[in-house]
């Protein structure tokens, strides 16, 4: 993901919940280093939580200064991302048809997950033989701690979607380490050339076509257009409709309106009006774009009933959540859960998908 284009997306707050956790365990505080990135402690509390792709960035700059002194900190920290750890993004990976499918979907909307890596998988007639991490728009600073949390969140990744250790030829980095190291090649019995010129995971013949063990067409489906909901309506634009975003998609409780809005910005009402004008937006369509993203979100990944959905989306009565759905979104709210994706129903007691 450019650079440029990190703050255009909103992030799940999973990512930052992982090194939080790290750095407590390593006794590093991480509420001081969550409000340097422009965030508030709160975040770490809320299972729903996202941030913007700057403050992901920070607090992986901040996570990194604070601990590599650690040794291959960036490897352990890579082993806590599981595929589940992407939401919808690695569920509909999870339940694709095989390995190469799950892939084309991971790599597609890749801009959903927490690394200025870009992935690209190599195939040959259909089926994808490497796995490929460009580091172009890494930060030079950050660049070793994304190599060596690839070499533990790779592989973690195709464990999980196969549930076991995936078939690998070889595993080229750019990391300057020892032949050894960590006994990465004990752990993903695979062979590591260190110092390569790329950073590119070779997988064994044939393992593009292994068949997913929890592949359900239905449900890849379902994921793949959440996937493409959540990058849909985030902010693709600059400038004051930005703001607006990121300043809604920050909100807790009720929306803020149009003049609290302003007043929030450092601008009139008036004044808010004519910029969004001026960008073929409006207060409302915004509005309506983020409120319909989360009400996606709850509709998908929780049982709340619609009552209090509604209410948490600032609406006075089920009726009016109803009608702006259907204006917005095409169809009743009742109809798209009863159609859409259910985490909740399709998992057991534990967590784990059925």
């Amino acid at each position: 993901m450019k650079v440029g284009l990190i703050q255009s997306i909103r992030l799940p707050n999973q990512s930052l919940r992982i090194m939080a956790e790290i750095l407590r365990e390593y006794d590093i505080d991480p509420i001081p280093l969550i409000i340097e990135s422009g965030l508030v402690p709160e975040i770490l509390d809320d299972p729903w939580g996202s941030l913007n792709g700057h403050q992901e960035l920070a607090f992986q700059r901040l996570f990194w200064q604070n601990t590599k002194h650690i040794p291959a900190i960036g490897f352990l920290t890579g082993l806590r991302y599981s595929l589940i750890a992407y939401g919808p993004l690695g569920l509909a990976a999870l339940v694709s048809r095989n390995v190469t499918e799950g892939l084309r979907t991971f790599t597609t909307m890749q801009a959903l997950g927490y690394a200025l890596i870009e992935y690209d998988i190599l195939e040959e007639d259909g089926i994808a033989v490497a796995f490929i991490a460009n580091d172009e728009y890494v930060p030079a600073d950050l660049k070793e701690f994304m190599h060596e949390r690839l070499l533990g969140s790779g592989p973690t990744f195709f464990r999980d979607m196969r549930q076991e250790n995936l078939p690998l030829r070889l595993i080229e980095s750019r990391l300057d380490r020892p032949k050894g190291w960590m006994g990465i090649e004990d752990r993903w019995q695979v062979d590591i050339a260190y110092r390569a010129e790329r950073n590119c995971i070779h997988f064994a013949e044939g393992t593009g076509a292994l068949p997913l063990p929890l592949a359900n067409p239905l449900l890849a489906e379902n994921y793949k257009k959440l996937c493409q909901n959540i990058l849909e309506t985030s902010p693709k634009h600059n400038g004051i409709v930005k703001s607006v975003y990121q300043l809604l998609m920050e909100s807790r409780g009720a929306f803020p309106n149009a003049q609290q809005a302003a007043r929030a910005l450092n601008a009139s009402e008036r004044s808010l009006h004519r910029k969004l004008a001026e960008a073929n937006s409006s207060y409302r369509q915004i509005l309506d774009n983020v409120r319909l993203r989360r009400a996606r979100e709850l509709l998908d990944n929780t049982n709340l009933p619609m009552s209090e959905i509604s209410d948490r989306l600032g609406f006075a009565e089920m009726a009016s959540f109803s009608r702006f759905f259907r204006r917005v979104g095409g169809l009743a709210p009742s109809n798209y859960r009863k159609n859409g994706l259910r985490i909740f129903a399709a998992s057991n007691d534990d967590g784990s998908l059925q």
